[in-house]
């Protein structure tokens, strides 16, 4: 006898507040800003990737700053660039998330990314999932000495996903927005593997008493 139930990572409500936006940055070329937004939610109904938002400075001649979003793959749910001052924009943009800096990006040099809530590398998400994997193995453990009949559900192995030049084969779009979407799909292959990680342990109702029954935020540090 085994206490699984089938359950999905989906079919809930949105909720930003607990799952917040990781915002790929990308502040490497000292003229522009790129941005991707990956969504942490299960919910989310905008899917996992928008963007990208290429922000530029202001040009020395007074003209419109390059700072309008890709039309292919821009999110609508976030606030229209246009020719805005590009702090504002990276204000806008930034708001709320968690940053994940690209190469050698310091987010605490770029003016307009003090708006968001806090920081992040794809490292630091790889280490608290497996950290956070590792409790639910605990768990379900001393579950099972206490219990023989509890089934110790098989967690998924969670891997560091590169996010080299060399995985953007199927980029297609400006190329200063290239590191920035390699990083993003590394993130979001973090936050579908810490998915499947919630799935199973969401699949045992013992373990659904002790973390809980809905899928958890995706551990960011």
């Amino acid at each position: 006898m085994t206490d699984t139930l089938n359950t999905t990572t989906t079919g809930g409500t949105a909720d930003p507040a607990h799952h917040p936006t990781i915002a790929v940055l990308d502040a490497t070329d000292p003229t522009l800003r790129t941005v991707w937004h990956v969504q942490t939610d299960p919910n989310s109904a905008t899917g996992r990737y928008s963007g990208a938002w290429i922000v530029g400075e202001t040009p020395a001649d007074g003209g419109a700053p390059d700072s309008e979003p890709d039309p292919e793959e821009a999110d609508t749910g976030t606030p229209e660039t246009g020719s805005a001052d590009p702090v504002t924009v990276l204000e806008s943009l930034l708001r709320g998330t968690v940053v994940l800096p690209v190469g050698d990006t310091d987010p605490d040099a770029v003016d307009g990314a003090d708006s968001r809530a806090g920081t992040t590398t794809l490292a630091a998400i790889h280490g608290a999932v497996e950290r956070a994997a590792d409790e639910i193995r605990a768990a379900a453990k001393k579950a099972h000495e206490a219990h023989p009949h509890l089934t110790v559900p098989r967690l998924p192995a969670v891997t560091l996903p590169d996010a080299g030049p060399d995985t953007g084969a199927a980029f297609h779009g400006e190329e200063s927005a290239r590191a920035a979407w390699c990083t993003a799909q590394a993130a979001g292959d973090l936050v579908e593997q810490w998915f499947a990680v919630e799935s199973q342990r969401r699949s045992r109702a013992h373990l659904r008493e002790a973390f809980g029954p809905d899928v958890r935020p995706l551990p960011l540090n």
